[in-house]
């Protein structure tokens, strides 16, 4: 598949441009030689996603308000890579700020890519095992958390039979770290 043609890229506008989100118009030319003068790429700093188990091997969760979407969805920590920091380094200290759980046994799971004809953005998933309670919580001021749910794992597959599961992040870093409590044939 490596032999795919490319696009290339002829010029880049920055339309946007924050520490979180940068938006581009890119001018690109197709493998066909046509000409598209407006295609927009979202740039979003990478992030891991982390799937968590307690010394009792159950899930590490909790419900997340989420403001673009205006709800309040059931989700595993998550957040930035910060520059520097390898994403089983951020893996460790979003799991602890985020839930005061310090990782036990950690291994780097794969890359995501959230949706790759738009934005760059990858999500590492991260599996951490044996992880245990050392302290409170700390949530930055832009993240409105609840408290930590611990959940079998031998609930999962019901809880997603139920639509429990409802981002694809969560969902994908589920299917990759514990197909085996997921799928139920």
């Amino acid at each position: 598949m490596s032999d795919l043609p490319r696009w290339t890229r002829k010029a880049r506008k920055t339309i946007y441009d924050t520490p979180y989100l940068s938006l581009f118009e890119d001018t690109v030319e197709l493998p066909n030689g046509n000409i598209v003068d407006d295609y927009s790429v979202v740039g979003l700093k990478d992030g891991v996603v982390i799937i968590a188990t307690d010394e009792q091997d159950r899930l590490i969760t909790f419900h997340e308000y989420k403001y673009a979407v205006n709800e309040v969805l059931l989700t595993v920590p998550a957040g930035g890579i910060d520059d520097g920091e390898s994403p089983v380094e951020a893996a460790k200290r979003e799991l602890l700020e985020e839930t005061g759980y310090e990782a036990g046994e950690t291994e780097y799971v794969a890359p995501q890519h959230v949706y790759p004809s738009k934005i760059t953005h990858i999500n590492h998933v991260v599996r951490i095992k044996d992880a245990r309670l050392v302290k409170s919580p700390e949530h930055g001021a832009e993240e409105s958390i609840g408290n930590v749910e611990l959940i079998e794992l031998k609930d999962l597959a019901g809880m997603h039979a139920e639509g429990k599961f409802n981002s694809a992040y969560l969902l994908s870093a589920l299917v990759l770290t514990l197909p085996e409590y997921l799928i139920t044939r």
